[in-house]
């Protein structure tokens, strides 16, 4: 009689029924090519939507592109574009977009000293620094400077890639008419409404939006187009005394017991009395 074939995989090669090999552990920092994709497409979106707003009260292509290029900023588009097309000057236009893209100087001052780099980079961080990309630099601190610049850089290129791009599309759909036809004069708007829910979470924030609502409601029929949306940032101000904390402190997840298994724990229980589990 034969001997039975061996079933044993040799060292190194995969045997039938063995567990696939664990996926390549990403840089402390990084993050995987599917989830940049997706943020770019998203920040691509973004960037058609803004466009389309921005060409329909009359931006030239050129100042578009340059505004998605040197501002990199969608707010302080979409602030100008409703002035303007509320009938206000571009004093007031450009005085809102300034306004609301003030966030950025402060993100790019949170950006100071967080690894060591040349004079260009420091002046490119302030550049491209973004919500997304601040907050990753920052929450990757703890892993070192290189994960906080690696996280840092690949948010902050992939997002100005696909705002640029994304602007670039939204110019030649405007050239095929009617923007409004195929939706995208409310894509930005509800990406807006969206924040703002998000930001009735938190205490402070939710004080800056009832006030600014509050605000702009009472002083639109009253006051000029544009100064509406400048007093309705008074809010924020007053916000400052808030304290920054959600309405709803997150219940505390129980702690395990001493009998409960851990993962990654080959044990599943946990001997209290050696004496007693031998019997003795």
């Amino acid at each position: 009689m034969s001997p039975p074939p061996d079933t044993t995989a040799a060292p190194g090669n995969a045997g039938a029924g063995s567990r696939p090999s664990p996926r390549r552990a990403l840089k402390p920092g990084s993050f995987r090519p599917l989830d940049l994709g997706t943020l770019m497409f998203a920040s691509a979106i973004t960037g058609v939507a803004v466009t389309a707003i921005m060409r329909d009260v009359g931006t030239p292509a050129w100042v578009v592109m340059a505004a998605c290029t040197f501002a990199f900023s969608g707010t302080g588009e979409v602030a100008y574009a409703s002035v303007i097309a509320s009938g206000g000057g571009m004093a007031p236009a450009l005085l809102a977009a300034m306004l609301v893209s003030s966030r950025f100087g402060l993100l790019a001052m949170s950006m100071t000293g967080r690894w060591p780099a040349p004079l260009w980079e420091r002046v490119a961080v302030a550049h491209f620094s973004s919500e997304v990309a601040v907050a990753a630099a920052i929450e990757q601190r703890p892993n070192g400077t290189d994960a906080a610049r690696r996280a840092f850089w690949q948010l902050a290129l992939s997002t100005t890639a696909g705002w640029i791009i994304g602007s670039g599309i939204g110019l030649v759909l405007g050239q095929l008419g009617d923007t409004r036809r195929i939706g995208l004069d409310v894509v930005f708007p509800a990406s807006f409404v969206g924040a703002v829910v998000n930001a009735l979470r938190q205490r402070d924030s939710t004080v800056a939006v009832f006030l600014g609502a509050t605000a702009a409601l009472a002083l639109t029929p009253v006051l000029p187009a544009g100064l509406p949306v400048l007093c309705a940032a008074a809010g924020s101000l007053v916000a400052l005394a808030v304290e920054p904390r959600r309405w709803f402190r997150p219940a505390l997840a129980p702690e395990p017991s001493p009998t409960e298994s851990r993962p990654g724990h080959p044990a599943d229980t946990v001997i209290e009395d050696p004496f007693e589990e031998a019997g003795w």
